[in-house]
């Protein structure tokens, strides 16, 4: 063992000569070796201590990494219905970023959209909140109204099963954290009170009706814009624009069953508008309890076609303004405008790998109709209908994911 006497006069003929560098560092590190067993043998409890906590703090750091790398690959490998946003693709394709087709607001008296639930039930199911969520996202200048009934209606609902069909009520709740969406819990039947439709709902005839959740709603809606105006629209939309330019307004609707048509799906008038008060009075006369669609689109196109002339033809030039009885008008645009996936495609909205093509069809709508989205189909994160709601409607969204018992949009 060096003595501390020679290590110096080691340490001072390294300095001598330049040729000695290195062996002069290998005398400082001999003699800082030296020290430390020196200290150790003199202090052993705290040498002890001092080695325990190195031992341990590298134990430690290592175990931090350790779940930092497990995290990462848990992230990657998540599964798909996650609460993170999978689809990475179009990242553009957002609410503010596609592109108005308003260029300017209309005149109309009232700009309110609402919504009508009338099952009865206390809470919305998420894809239902889905389009109001969307409605208000992208129409924040309006009043969003949803009119929910405190009432089962008579008569048989239409038989379901399948995906997404669950009451959701946390949804209820991310709703009501927008400012201009409004929760309206009534009897519904009062707004026919006045209204040709009355004597309708006071008839009974609803009370044998097969598909009473539908049929009421069909009347409703027409009341409503009759007594009030607005837009109306189905609970089974995702919003993609403002609504605010349109008035007087139905679209276009093409199916394997008529070559043209028009929808009632998506509904935009102003208060009194008289082809409305039409189309109740024609309600009264041609409403089949066993017929889905007697009230629907079916006795809205023959409302139309008595009182705007026009009706189920081929090439018929829609889009443009139809001057109907008494100066009425209504304008029905084309189908890309809200119905841009046709009934007959509707498997297009929930095809798990979706083709980014599909979004060229959505550059002139406004909204899209989703076609099945209250029968059971089953919605993936990278389906059209997935990639339209993490978008459209994200606060849904997430909360159908992260909040109900089956982790199902």
């Amino acid at each position: 063992m060096l003595t501390r006497h020679r290590l110096k006069e080691a340490l001072v003929a390294a300095k001598t000569t330049s040729k000695s560098l290195l062996y002069h560092k290998y005398l400082r590190m001999c003699i800082s070796q030296q020290q430390r067993i020196l200290w150790s043998h003199q202090h052993p409890l705290i040498s002890n201590v001092v080695s325990y906590i190195r031992r341990s703090s590298v134990f430690f750091i290592s175990l931090y990494f350790s779940f930092l790398l497990t995290g990462y690959v848990i992230n990657i490998y998540k599964l798909p219905n996650s609460n993170v946003i999978t689809d990475k693709r179009a990242p553009e394709f957002r609410p503010g970023n596609i592109g108005e087709l308003c260029e300017s607001k209309s005149n109309a008296t009232e700009k309110k959209i609402f919504f009508i639930e009338t099952s009865g039930g206390n809470c919305l199911r998420s894809r239902q909140a889905c389009a109001i969520e969307s409605a208000a996202r992208t129409n924040p200048d309006m009043k969003i109204q949803v009119y929910m009934s405190t009432k089962i209606p008579g008569g048989t609902p239409e038989k379901e099963g399948g995906f997404g069909l669950d009451e959701h009520c946390e949804s209820m709740n991310v709703l009501t954290k927008f400012p201009n969406v409004q929760i309206i819990r009534e009897d519904l039947t009062r707004h026919v009170l006045g209204t040709p439709l009355e004597s309708l709902i006071n008839s009974g005839k609803f009370e044998k009706s097969q598909f009473s959740y539908q049929h009421l709603s069909d009347a409703i809606r027409i009341a409503l814009l009759y007594k009030s105006g607005g837009i109306y629209l189905d609970l089974d939309v995702v919003v993609l624009r403002s609504l605010g330019c349109l008035r007087n307004t139905a679209g276009e609707v093409r199916s394997s069953d008529y070559k043209a048509g028009i929808e009632n799906g998506v509904l935009i008038f102003d208060k009194g508008h008289e082809l409305l008060g039409h189309y109740m009075r024609l309600m009264e006369e041609i409403y089949d309890p066993l017929s889905r669609e007697s009230i629907g689109p079916a006795g809205f196109l023959k409302a139309a076609g008595q009182f705007c002339g026009f009706g189920i033809c081929e090439g018929c030039d829609f889009g443009q303004l139809w001057i109907c009885r008494d100066n009425w008008n209504i304008t029905v645009l084309y189908t890309e405008a809200f119905y841009p996936i046709a009934f007959r495609n509707r498997e297009r909205f929930y095809d798990p790998n979706f083709h980014l093509k599909e979004l060229d069809h959505l550059q002139t709508s406004y909204l899209v109709h989703v076609y099945g989205a209250g029968h059971g189909a089953q919605v993936v994160p990278s389906s059209l209908y997935g990639f339209l709601a993490q978008r459209f409607c994200p606060s849904v969204y997430s909360a159908s994911l992260t909040k109900s018992p089956k982790h199902t949009f």
